[in-house]
């Protein structure tokens, strides 16, 4: 016989939450649109239909640690608390959610209460078990992961690409533009290789400069 605990916890929770919905003893009060699951937390549930899946982890809890209380469930569905510079604490869930939430279950004749505690009843243990039964057959799909969208900055890439696309073509303009530079001493090397090669003929090396001497003047 297929049980509670030959499935995975949360094909089942999905499961039941399923079933749960179509149970009008089970429904989400006022405030569920807007309450915090617990001090430990800055945000209410992102799901809409949180408090189905809150009442079936809660209903499969009791199947399989009951009869317990409110006070121990806050244990089960606490966490940690992030207290800024100062160590992070312990901190039960949310009371209020689970005692609505078992009261809905009772009424539901899921769950029964007497002096020991509130315990899972023959009707609810009959219904989690073909609920497995049901899952084991025909497992439920996988939850997407939720992969969080990277902001990508097409206007800036662009304007970029253009920038470098413009000072590229300026340094090309300016290369084409400047002249090849003549390297330093090459005009007097020259001079100087002219001058050798008059002296070597017997000629005298032109100059820029025109030496008289006294006696040419005289007359």
């Amino acid at each position: 016989m297929t049980t509670v605990y030959d499935v995975p916890a949360d094909h089942l929770i999905r499961s039941v939450a399923e079933e749960l919905k179509k149970r009008q003893e089970i429904k989400p009060p006022a405030w569920a649109a807007f309450a915090k699951t617990g001090v430990h937390k800055e945000m209410p549930p992102e799901d809409p239909d949180w408090w189905f899946t809150r009442a079936a982890a809660v209903l499969r809890r009791v199947y399989v640690d009951g009869p317990l209380g409110v006070e121990r469930m806050r244990s089960f569905y606490g966490g940690s608390k992030n207290r800024g510079s100062k160590p992070n604490a312990f901190r039960k869930g949310s009371g209020s959610i689970l005692r609505k939430a078992l009261q809905q279950l009772e009424a539901a004749g899921l769950i029964i209460h007497d002096k020991t505690g509130r315990k899972v009843s023959p009707a609810g243990m009959s219904f989690l078990d073909n609920m497995a039964k049901e899952v084991l057959a025909h497992p439920p799909a996988p939850v997407p992961k939720r992969v969080k969208p990277v902001a990508e900055e097409p206007k800036k890439a662009e304007a970029g690409k253009k920038g470098k696309g413009q000072k590229a073509a300026k340094s090309d303009d300016a290369k084409g533009e400047k002249k090849p530079a003549a390297k330093k001493g090459e005009g007097k090397k020259a001079e100087k290789a002219e001058g050798h090669k008059e002296k070597s003929e017997g000629k005298k090396p032109k100059s820029n400069y025109q030496v008289t001497f006294p006696w040419e003047t005289m007359s």
